[in-house]
């Protein structure tokens, strides 16, 4: 099974950075971005942060506002946060080398089982499995496995791993996941594993894995406030994000409404409408726009103030 799922990989494989040279700062790096965000998106994100910190101990330097300035859009700033809480641990108990070991990466902020699977085999080449979602979809296709069982996927994914070079087996599963099984209208007649698939051999490939049911989206509306003095405007610090302070009614006083935006996070649409008026500076500070950390939904009210006529 493993030989021709190689093959395709190594004929078929995203040019990405990291696999250039695999040095572990790199890996570790995407692999974080790549949480909750698409190759595609994350990429430009990738290549301006290891630019500005291109290594463990600058990242460990570098002071929290700058990093989260650098991964403003991608969302979830936990992630970032754990990154430099990481890197200074490892610049302080490893010398500054991300450890080849599974309980010492364990032992770092937002390292888990994944990433520290994903870290062991993709830089280190050590038989670690991983299990995605496009992990999880092609072994569940490939085994006809119609209802959700972790300990057989990552069983499985570690047989896989122990019998082919690790480092190509993880990133070829996932590769496939992402260009080939993909979660709707997989390209079956084009997929390396297609004669030892049995969800390919019974048609089930539309029904596994199992689809978990959503939530609801929650519709929340927000009324954001802009309030400016000469170029700076009254912020909030949300996480170690700016945002312009937000209210599910309008406080008292006279406002302007400017227009309008929509956001979603998680399970959550924003109908926030934007508008202007005066604020009491209690628990906000006056900010430069340009000079901050701020959240993709800050982006798109400061868009509505830019369109301001």
């Amino acid at each position: 099974m493993l030989e021709p799922l190689i093959k395709w990989f190594e004929e078929n494989q995203r040019p990405l950075p990291w696999r250039t040279s695999y040095d572990p700062y790199q890996v570790w790096i995407s692999e974080v971005m790549l949480q909750q965000t698409q190759v595609e998106t994350a990429l430009p994100y990738y290549e301006r942060f290891i630019r500005q910190l291109p290594s463990i101990e600058a990242l460990a330097k570098a002071d929290e506002e700058r990093v989260l300035t650098l991964w403003a859009g991608l969302g979830y700033y936990r992630r970032a946060k754990n990154l430099i809480a990481a890197a200074r641990q490892i610049v302080a108990k490893h010398g500054g080398k991300i450890p080849a070991d599974y309980e010492a990466l364990l032992g770092l902020p937002g390292i888990g089982q994944y990433m520290a699977g994903a870290i062991l085999s993709i830089a280190f080449n050590e038989p670690y499995p991983v299990v995605d979602g496009n992990v999880r979809r092609v072994l569940s296709r490939l085994y006809g496995w119609t209802e959700d069982n972790p300990k057989a996927l990552w069983d499985a994914a570690a047989c896989a791993v122990r019998e082919g070079e690790p480092r190509l087996v993880n990133q070829a599963l996932m590769e496939l996941g992402a260009k080939v099984c993909s979660f709707r209208s997989p390209r079956c007649l084009l997929c390396p594993l297609q004669i030892s698939c049995a969800a390919f051999k019974t048609g089930m490939q539309e029904k596994i894995p199992l689809v978990k049911k959503r939530p609801a989206t929650v519709q929340v509306h927000l009324f954001a406030v802009i309030h400016r003095r000469g170029t700076r405007f009254l912020m909030k610090s949300v996480d170690g994000m700016w945002e312009f302070p937000m209210y599910p009614e309008l406080p008292s006083g006279s406002f302007k409404k400017i227009g309008e935006c929509h956001h979603t996070i998680t399970h959550h649409r924003l109908d926030v409408s934007v508008v202007e008026g005066r604020l009491s500076p209690e628990q906000l500070a006056w900010k430069q726009i340009d000079a901050i950390p701020i959240s993709s939904l800050t982006r798109k009210i400061w868009k509505v103030k830019s369109a301001q006529k």
